[in-house]
């Protein structure tokens, strides 16, 4: 049963990240226009004022690099919060 230990992991890890990358990384108000910032490197603006336009910018990262972005961020946030 262990023949396929390494996909099933590969499978969630690529889960796990895809789900991570639809997070909010940060959100940003300056000048009427919100700024939202996504982990996936998309970036959402939507201006404040009556009929303000609203549009996103993507990234367009691909499952790869999706994938190593979330393995950076998980290994900056475990080093991180080690307490010593």
């Amino acid at each position: 049963m262990t023949e396929y230990t390494d996909m099933v992991e590969k499978a969630r890890l690529e889960q796990e990240a895809e789900e991570w990358s639809k997070g909010i990384k940060y959100i940003h108000v300056n000048n009427g226009v919100i700024e939202t910032a996504y982990n996936n490197g998309d970036i959402h603006y939507q201006e404040t004022k009556e009929k303000g336009k609203s549009w996103t910018v993507s990234k367009n990262l691909s499952l790869r690099e999706t994938v190593m972005a979330y393995a950076r961020n998980k290994v900056f946030n475990n080093n991180f919060n080690k307490k010593e």
